[in-house]
């Protein structure tokens, strides 16, 4: 009697220690660099997952891994499975400007405007211009004319380490550069010499001081120096900045139009609401004592 329980206690023993069985799913898919979990791999909830062995998150493709399972009862269970690593997740492309405005003639760079370009996984992603880019960077199509005013689109397009694609589209403004705003000089100038017409001409030129005038003058020092040219003045007895010669171009130009009178040669844009805009005559060229001479006057009614 004693062997026969003693036998029976054995089996028991056996019975309570015998291993864990877990039903593991079938066709088991993990996301590229995430983590394993028991939930993965089998429905039972009293279990739990005590070792994974031979398993790589960051390598795409089939692996045959061994799993220990275990249960609050202290069984546990080695289980050969196969799962399979996919990267499903494309790169996040992040712009600074959906719509980017320059001027003509600003200097522009495309790559300023991406602000990041990242893989969920594996982070940034870098710029790479190879012609046969389809993994791990990112390139610009599309091309701008920064100094011709116009509409244009580029296309920022992104590949991670396992060819995962995406796509951004901005787009740029050329906008036309301004007219030059007319300098305080000039619209002093064009106030201050003002067109005479063909009599003021001769009376302009009458105001000239005479040869008995000029000889009345105290006569400059040969050495005299203008400042605004550098020069020694043409005429000795007379002041730097005296008028020596109008040349007028003639017949004069009439004009009533900003526009037109720029085209018309003025080298400078003017200012349509100066306050001494009005309908006038350009001028021809005007020098002084020193040398200097400019064309392009007007003369405002």
């Amino acid at each position: 009697m004693k062997k026969i329980a003693l036998l029976t206690m054995i089996v028991l023993l056996v019975s309570c220690s015998s291993s864990l069985k877990v039903e593991v799913k079938s066709g088991i898919t993990v996301e590229y660099g995430s983590d394993l979990k028991v939930e993965n791999l089998t429905d039972q909830k009293d279990i739990s997952v005590k070792e994974i062995k031979n398993f790589d998150t960051k390598k795409i493709g089939d692996q045959k891994i061994t799993v220990v399972f275990a249960n609050n009862d202290g069984k546990e269970a080695n289980e050969e499975i196969t799962v399979s690593v996919k990267d499903t997740k494309a790169p996040v492309i992040e712009l600074n400007k959906d719509k980017v405005e320059i001027t003509a003639g600003d200097k522009f760079d495309a790559k300023a405007n991406v602000k990041s370009v990242k893989d969920p996984v594996d982070g940034d992603i870098k710029y790479n211009d190879s012609k046969d880019l389809s993994k791990d960077g990112y390139q610009i199509t599309g091309t701008v004319d920064s100094k011709k005013a116009g509409d244009y689109k580029l296309k920022v397009i992104a590949y991670d380490k396992n060819g995962n694609k995406a796509e951004k589209e901005f787009s740029v403004k050329v906008k036309e550069k301004p007219k030059e705003e007319t300098s305080s000089k000039t619209q002093t100038q064009s106030n201050n010499y003002k067109t005479p017409s063909t009599n003021q001409s001769n009376k302009t030129q009458a105001s000239t001081p005479s040869n008995n005038n000029q000889q009345a003058s105290t006569p400059a020092p040969s050495k005299t120096v203008c400042p605004r040219t550098g020069k020694e003045p043409k005429d000795p007895s007379q002041s730097c900045d005296a008028v020596l010669d109008w040349q007028y171009a003639n017949p004069h130009k009439l004009f009533d139009n900003f526009d037109v009178a720029n085209q018309w040669g003025w080298d400078q844009a003017h200012d349509e609401n100066s306050p001494y805009w009005g309908k006038g005559y350009v001028t021809g060229q005007l020098c002084t004592n020193d040398g200097y001479c400019e064309w392009g006057f007007v003369s405002f009614e």
